[in-house]
């Protein structure tokens, strides 16, 4: 009788044994392992990525299954400014990319200003321009000027030396962080209908558009430059469903987009559309 019970209780015991070896050789997890011939890490969740496991299940945040994370895995590699996304939610937050090169970068730049030292013979169109703005400026530039006081007409202007008159004041005005920018008009003097020739009026109110171009430079799209306190920087399609963080020094700054001076390469793919859920998924991740 005693026999029987010890053969009874080791049979329990090896049926044990074999019903959690056939469990664990056919979760997901040991088959998912098998499949690949590579080892998991870790499960991780790809809406919250700070969400990690030794084991599957599902996320307690957004309740998505944990995806697992491969020996070799971009994931595992070490960069804790990655950020990883299904395809799911890649689509759901429209994520755009864009590939940075080389370009030729446009600025458009609006001035107000006044007709200065109006004569038969001479006409300036004087204007203000903040530091910022100073490196778009450049003699030889030309533009079209506008004034209220003759609606009908439009004069060209260009910045340029003229005799002893420098084409901008040297000294910034420190309230403004301006200077003054001077464009000799083409077709002067200025005249206001009515007075032709009669009154040759100084201090009209006048305005202009500058377009301004760079030579080729590296450039990268506006839409993709998230700036907060530690400064510009975007987010690199590293492959489908993985982006990493990298700060950026900016140049020149354009209607669409940015001089690139270091940071990027040539062939980098930017994030245009999503960067700013991506960027919060990273802070959240990185306890910010």
């Amino acid at each position: 009788m005693k026999s029987k019970l010890v053969f009874l209780g080791l049979l329990v015991v090896a049926v044990g044994v074999g019903v959690a070896w056939v469990a664990k050789s056919h979760s997901p997890a040991t088959a998912t392992a098998a499949v690949t011939g590579r080892k998991i890490l870790y499960y991780q969740s790809s809406m919250h990525p700070w969400i990690k496991s030794d084991k599957p299940g599902k996320c307690p945040i957004c309740g998505m299954n944990l995806v697992p994370v491969y020996e070799g895995d971009a994931r595992a590699g070490g960069d804790t400014n990655l950020v990883t996304l299904n395809a799911d939610s890649v689509s759901a937050i429209n994520v755009q990319t864009e590939l940075v090169q080389r370009r030729v970068i446009t600025h458009t730049i609006h001035v107000i200003g006044r007709i200065q030292k109006n004569s038969a013979t001479a006409a300036w169109f004087v204007f203000d321009i903040y530091e910022r703005d100073l490196p778009w400026i450049k003699t030889g530039q030309q533009l079209d000027v506008t004034l209220p006081a003759v609606p009908d007409k439009v004069y060209s202007a260009q910045i340029k030396e003229y005799g002893s008159e420098t084409f901008a004041d040297r000294s910034l005005d420190d309230m403004s962080d301006s200077t003054k920018i001077r464009a000799y008009i083409l077709n002067s003097p200025v005249e206001v209908p009515g007075f032709e020739a009669k009154a040759y009026f100084n201090n009209l109110h006048a305005e202009a558009h500058i377009v301004a171009t760079t030579p080729e430079v590296l450039a990268v799209p506006r839409s993709a430059v998230i700036s907060r306190g530690a400064g510009p920087l975007v987010y690199v399609e590293k492959s489908a469903g993985y982006y990493s963080a990298k700060a950026l020094k900016l140049g020149r700054i354009g209607d669409d987009y940015a001089e690139v001076l270091a940071g990027l390469e040539v062939g980098d793919k930017v994030v245009t559309n999503g960067g700013l859920l991506i960027d919060a998924e990273a802070q959240l991740s990185n306890g910010q």
